[in-house]
């Protein structure tokens, strides 16, 4: 993927973000070596030459060797990760790219014309990949505890639905956010008149993963029964995972929105509400209460 001179400057600095650990200052034990040794070498200087001049040299460029090597090391890195983007930046970034890359690929992908779908028919879902796969390597995974109290990740799972005029359509990848990568394309269609069921429920799970050393146990899941048996899972959050909340949507809100759409297609209502519901907006409860006392 070809990217502009802003996106090469963008994507360096996300690298920076992930890739510069806060350094671990020298620890007290080796500061005390350090300075025993250099009063262990001093005093051998001054007793082998009889000479306080070369002691001191001696001492002064043994110094500035273990200063090189240690002390301007550690305050190098230091300034680095000090000079890092925010991680309300990095949030900011990783939401436009969402909203526009994954998107606009999305629409590529299902041969749909950009211009006829407007924001508020877009449920985007992202969860991160929380372990390594035939095409997914551990080493591109990447994972940084904010100060917002959440995890940022590097590499994410994009679902995407679609609520057009007459049927749902579905798109997935895998994002690789470093790299400006997208992997693992698939998508499928539902007719609204063959959707019979629209749930999200909690699920115990079992899944393996790069961050702990015990599977994840939970899920939450937003599912879609068609008439023909075939049902589509969406993972709406893995809360072991720690993502940021900005990026979870209202789960019970895109259920009832999507059962909206349905009611109304079914009984020809050409004032169709849409829904927006992209990273926790949410549907008034008003407009909610109004749709279920109308049918």
């Amino acid at each position: 993927m070809y990217l502009s001179t802003n996106d090469q400057e963008r994507n360096k600095l996300i690298k920076n973000y992930f890739f510069n650990q806060k350094p671990n200052p020298p620890s007290l034990n080796k500061i005390i070596y350090i300075l025993l040794s250099l009063i262990t070498i001093g005093v051998a200087f001054m007793l082998l030459f009889q000479s306080i001049a070369i002691m001191i040299s001696s001492v002064g460029f043994i110094s500035i060797i273990l200063y090189r090597t240690i002390i301007f090391p550690y305050f190098n890195k230091k300034r680095i990760y000090n000079s890092r983007i925010s991680d309300d930046k990095i949030y900011q970034w990783l939401i436009e790219d969402l909203k526009s890359k994954i998107k606009n690929r999305a629409l590529e992908y299902l041969q749909l014309q950009n211009e006829s779908i407007s924001p508020e028919q877009l449920i985007i879902i992202p969860y991160p990949v929380f372990h390594p796969t035939q095409k997914i390597e551990n080493d591109k995974l990447h994972r940084i505890y904010s100060n917002k109290g959440f995890f940022n990740y590097s590499f994410w799972n994009v679902q995407l639905i679609i609520l057009s005029k007459k049927y749902l359509s579905y798109y997935f990848c895998s994002y690789n956010w470093l790299d400006e990568e997208i992997l693992n394309e698939k998508s499928s269609e539902f007719f609204y008149e063959d959707i019979t069921t629209v749930r999200n429920d909690i699920e115990e799970i079992n899944f393996k993963n790069k961050w702990y050393k015990e599977p994840l146990s939970e899920a939450h899941i937003l599912k879609l029964l068609n008439i023909s048996g075939d049902v589509l899972y969406l993972i709406t959050e893995l809360p072991e995972l720690e993502q940021a909340k900005n990026t979870i949507i209202n789960q019970e809100k895109a259920v009832q929105a999507i059962r909206m759409i349905i009611r109304q297609v079914r009984s020809n209502d050409k004032s169709r509400y849409r829904a927006n519901l992209n990273f926790n907006s949410e549907i008034s409860d008003e407009k909610i209460e109004e749709e279920y006392a109308m049918n």
